[in-house]
């Protein structure tokens, strides 16, 4: 570390502050119709040094009078001029039929042509990233890239991410893809901590052929990350803030038409009922809750109040701010950038800011040259652990709980008990929501350190060495809390209050650290009509992880939350792993008359967590690339074609999918303390009771593609379509075993599943006309499949919700069914008319209890379908006039359905409004049978069900997961952002504001579903892991944002 910072200090300051050679300035425009082009970039020719036009397509370096610079953007021709004695050099550019000249950033780092390349990659530039001002990354990526699944799990101030490419290839391992900064691979929840306005592109590796020599994780594609580095240019300031207001977007539609009560038959009011299945609402007044000890009683209308659960939320703010410096010359360049994001959240009390820094550094030493990146981030987060949105939902619609807020004082002012406090509130069965909201807290610190330190030495023209270390480095700590405190006497007289709450802490800390080190040589021949680029290096991850938790489940001392303020024996555990892999690789590129490229790679990784026989092993892989318009020149007819190119890819990929951290000890024979040791001075340990194998091996993939992109009307039209498809053997399965054996499980390797789909991608400019107005529009659609082929001999299907511990109350379940997509739901569903063989009939009648009229319940859980969307398709589109633009993105998915958890405890209280389907009356289960003695069925019209308000809803139906499993599809608008970028005429009277704009963003403004959904956002899951499919009412509800957004250049 001593010499990694020497190095940063090096760097750092040896980078010229400010310029030393003449100052050039200019204006970037299209010869089409005069209009300003941002993001055109200018490179100083022979270095790296360079900046990039700004939104008035306005530039400025520091060059001397001999340089040359070159001027280009995807979509234009590439134009070098010479420096000379001027200070002002603007330039056209003209529209090149060619946007397969545009480079891309590959595996390793490397930049390649996008002609040369055999598989899919798609290239998000920084513009498409901020456009909305979203706070992190992978909200900003969400609609713009074909084959990019991004789930917010849950909402709040600490929203968690999934990220899947393609689809899903392991049954039990990882499917998510590899996030790569800088060259670094890094944890994937790192991307929830970058500053989106750091970030040069993302490019999006789709497949494993695109991202093998990446190694195992490689194997569900890749996000590689380039962030901003500094200009060649004078010192340059740039701040910038965002303000944007939360709302709730909506809520589940609830019950607004009858009141608290519980009795099945009677329906009578109960003013302290939890459940709302009593009368119907009449406008009356009546009592809530009970007698209270000064012998007054809380009194409430008796009718639906719309906003009543509303009102308990809050308006979120988010206050976003930016500044940043950068400076060069042709020798070195530097960018500084900061940011703070301050997060008051929709739940009353919940907070969280994140603050860091970004460090980028360049420098060049004749034929060395370096660069330092670091980031450094610290995210605070502060939020309640209480279940407050299942408390709001369940709460009678005719309550306005904003009334509750004020908790803590016993009395009001005028000396009346007050109704809030815990001892007084009218629920006898579940406290004041925001009581239990402020009394149970966590408070979680994360300091996460991503940097990398890049050395590069040009041997000769042809021959370039590079070494590469990169580090992440998370610690973190939390302190979950729950507040000691004593109910009166009289509160004591109630159920849910009978006992004190004994308070409680738990003390969470540790880090998880990364390091990641590449060394390798980069070598181009040419030799005719061919030229070739050979790339070979070897490959070094070390991976370490801690944690330490200590608790006290009661505490002595009201609000000291401290371990030592306890009664009884504290618990401790600590958990350590390790791992490290060593990886060597090689990457040649052969290309025949800049027409034809013939690209092969092969790795070969050695890893700590495999058995010693197994620790080695190799995956090669292919991709060709043929541009057909330059073979042959005569199909570029006029400006119909502009560029033609056919492409395919196939590889195999091995990845590592053992459980727990890094797959760590999985194999190996591991103790851990028994249950209810250690005892007093005895301890105890348990061997685990999953039998190692040191004989698994990787899962391995296959994956081959195919595709095609077009270009028309000089790229004013591109089509960019792939069909791949993917086979995964040998996958790691845990199969239940013999408990003779002494063990419950095993580790072993079996099964097959498939995975196929196609993409889409069309980039179009519609109208561009002279006066400056232009509109861009984007559409990418892609379908993906995945097959269960097989799991092992004698085992069907595995309980994806039971090996990843997803808590739910059994009604649904995500399973893995072979023969089946991947992965599907399986609910307790009704009985149903059954064929001659005892098979269920596809869409059969339900049957019924002759005797209540109730349904029946099927033997064996019924299978609803995928919970993966199969289609997706993103809208992207942009229109500008002069300063002015409108930006939008939406999307949409579908082919999948969603079970809400929520809405199984919303039927158990009532507040949910199929529970007033049929007014609370006796009816006839709708299409129902009941069956004759002899196997037939007889349609059910006349036997009505005992009950239809708590019987039916609560103690019936609510046993059906089926009831609770709507469609999964969903509309939404991403983002939509106007800006308004101001006059470089106007802003020449201020002499030191360069460039300013305005603007209003929103993000998730509009969300469509199907009419069935009444419950929530079907994007939301309960899990990160593949049991996805189950929302849950432990999250925040979905919202929407609103903010204005203003950005200053000095």
């Amino acid at each position: 570390m001593r010499n990694l910072l020497k190095l940063w200090l090096l760097l750092l300051f040896s980078v010229p502050v400010l310029a030393q050679n003449q100052t050039v300035t200019g204006k970037v425009t299209s010869s089409d119709d005069g209009s300003a082009i941002p993001g055109v970039s200018v490179v100083i020719k022979g270095t790296t040094r360079g900046t990039t036009t700004d939104a008035n397509g306005a530039f400025q370096v520091t060059a001397a009078n001999n340089a040359q610079l070159t001027f280009s953007y995807v979509g234009f021709k590439t134009v070098t001029v010479t420096v000379g004695n001027r200070n002002t050099v603007d330039v056209k550019l003209e529209p090149d039929a060619s946007s397969l000249n545009e480079v891309v950033v590959t595996a390793l780092g490397v930049v390649r042509q996008q002609k040369e390349l055999g598989s899919a990659t798609e290239v998000v530039k920084a513009d498409k990233l901020v456009q909305a001002r979203a706070t992190n990354i992978a909200q900003a990526l969400s609609g713009k890239v074909a084959g990019l699944q991004i789930n917010t799990i849950n909402n709040g101030v600490d929203p968690q991410t999934r990220i899947v490419l393609r689809g899903n290839r392991s049954l039990l391992g990882n499917n998510q893809a590899l996030v790569v900064i800088d060259g670094t691979q890094v944890p994937q929840d790192a991307i929830n901590y970058l500053n989106p306005n750091d970030i040069e592109n993302v490019s999006v590796l789709k497949g494993a052929n695109a991202a093998a020599l990446y190694g195992s994780d490689a194997s569900n594609g890749a996000l590689l990350i380039t962030t901003k580095k500094g200009s060649v240019t004078a010192p340059r300031i740039n701040y910038s803030n965002t303000t944007s207001i939360e709302q709730i977007s909506f809520l589940p539609k609830f019950n607004d038409r009858f009141g608290a009560g519980t009795e099945s038959y009677s329906r009578e009011y109960i003013p302290f009922e939890n459940q709302s299945y009593g009368p119907e609402y009449d406008g009356s007044t009546k009592d809530l809750g009970q007698t209270l000890e000064d012998g007054t009683i809380a009194k409430a209308a008796y009718s639906y109040n719309p906003n009543g659960k509303l009102s308990a939320f809050d308006q979120g703010l988010v206050q976003q701010n930016d500044l940043s410096l950068t400076s060069g010359d042709q020798n070195g360049s530097f960018l500084i950038s900061l940011q703070d994001v301050n997060s008051r959240g929709v739940v009353p009390g919940d907070l969280s800011r994140r603050t860091g820094g970004h460090l980028s550094a360049t420098r060049n030493y004749g034929r060395f040259s370096g660069t330092f990146n670091v980031d450094y981030r610290i995210k605070d987060v502060d939020r309640s652990t209480s279940g407050f949105y299942n408390n709001i939902l369940n709460t009678a619609g005719n309550i306005d709980l904003n009334q509750y807020r004020n908790w803590q004082p016993l009395r009001l002012d005028n000396g009346q008990l007050n109704p809030a406090n815990p001892n007084n509130y009218f629920n006898d069965y579940f406290d004041n929501p925001f009581f239990s909201k402020d009394i149970n807290r966590q408070n979680r610190v994360d300091r996460y350190l991503t940097g990398n330190v890049e050395l590069r030495y040009k041997a000769a023209e042809w021959l370039q060495f590079l070494y590469r270390v990169g580090v992440t480095n998370q610690n973190f700590e939390s302190k979950s809390t729950s507040a000691k405190y004593a109910y009166s006497a009289y509160a004591k007289q109630h159920i849910y209050r009978a006992k004190d709450l004994p308070g409680g802490v738990t003390d969470f800390s540790g880090y998880e650290q990364r390091i990641n080190q590449d060394f390798f040589f980069t070598a181009n021949k040419s030799a005719g009509p061919f030229k070739a680029t050979l790339i070979g290096g070897f490959n070094l991850q070390e991976r370490k992880y801690k944690q330490v938790v200590t608790s006290a489940s009661a505490l002595v001392i009201p609000d000291l939350y401290n371990v030592s303020n306890r009664v009884g024996e504290p618990g401790a555990s600590e958990f350590n792993a390790k791992a490290r892999l060593l990886g060597a690789y090689g990457d040649l590129t052969v290309g025949f008359k800049d027409f034809l490229f013939l690209h092969m790679s092969g790795r070969n990784d050695w890893s700590s967590i495999l058995g010693a026989n197994n620790r080695s092993f190799f995956y090669p892989g292919a991709d060709l690339s043929f541009v057909i318009t330059d073979a042959v020149p005569s199909l570029k007819n006029g400006n119909i074609l502009s560029s033609a190119k056919l492409r395919a890819a196939a590889t195999r990929v091995g990845q590592i999918n053992l459980p727990g951290t890094f797959g760590a000890y999985q194999l190996e024979t591991v103790y851990t303390p028994g249950g209810g040791f250690p005892y007093g001075g005895l301890a105890g340990f348990t061997l685990g009771n999953t039998a190692n194998n040191p004989n698994i091996q990787p899962e391995f993939l296959d994956s081959y593609e195919v595709g095609a992109e077009l270009a028309f009307l000089g790229d004013r039209i591109t089509l960019d379509m792939s069909y791949y498809t993917q086979q995964n053997t040998n996958q790691t399965v845990r199969i239940d075993v013999s408990p003779a054996t002494g063990y419950s499980g095993a580790l072993i390797n079996t099964g097959r599943l498939d995975n196929n789909g196609f993409e889409v991608d069309l980039k179009t400019t519609p109208v561009r006309l002279d006066n400056g107005f232009r509109w861009d529009l984007g559409i990418n659609y892609s379908q993906v499949n995945t097959n269960v082929v097989s799991i092992v001999d004698g085992l069907k299907e595995i309980n994806l919700s039971s090996y990843y511990g997803v808590v739910n109350s059994g009604l649904y379940q995500i399973f893995a069914v072979e023969g089946q997509q991947f992965p599907v739901v399986k609910v307790v569903g009704y009985e149903r008319e059954r064929d001659a063989q005892g098979n269920i009939i596809p869409g059969g009648r339900v049957v019924v209890d002759p005797a209540s009229g109730y349904p029946l319940k099927s033997n064996e859980l019924i299978n609803l379908g995928r919970t993966n969307p199969r289609d997706r398709l993103g809208i992207n589109t942009t229109l500008r006039y002069k300063g002015f633009s409108l930006s939008g993105t939406a999307e949409y998915r579908g082919g999948n359905v969603i079970a809400h958890g929520l809405a199984e405890t919303m039927w158990f209280t009532g507040a949910a409004y199929a529970t007033t389907t049929y007014g609370r009356e006796r009816f006839v289960f709708p299409n129902s049978v009941t069956k004759n003695a002899d196997g037939t069925y007889t349609a059910n019209t006349s036997i009505a069900v005992k009950d239809g308000g708590l019987g039916a809803f609560d103690s019936n139906l609510r046993n059906f997961g089926e009831n609770f499993v709507t469609n999964g599809a969903f509309w939404k608008l991403r983002e939509l952002a106007i800006n308004y970028t101001v006059s470089p005429a106007l802003l020449q009277k201020t002499r030191f504001i360069k460039n300013a704009s305005v603007g209003l963003v929103g993000r998730n403004l509009v969300t469509l579903l199907p009419k069935e959904n009444i419950y929530t956002d079907p994007e939301f899951n309960n899990t990160t892991t593949n049991a996805v499919g189950v929302n849950t009412n432990a999250i925040t509800p979905p919202t929407r944002t609103y903010g204005f957004t203003v950005q200053l250049g000095f």
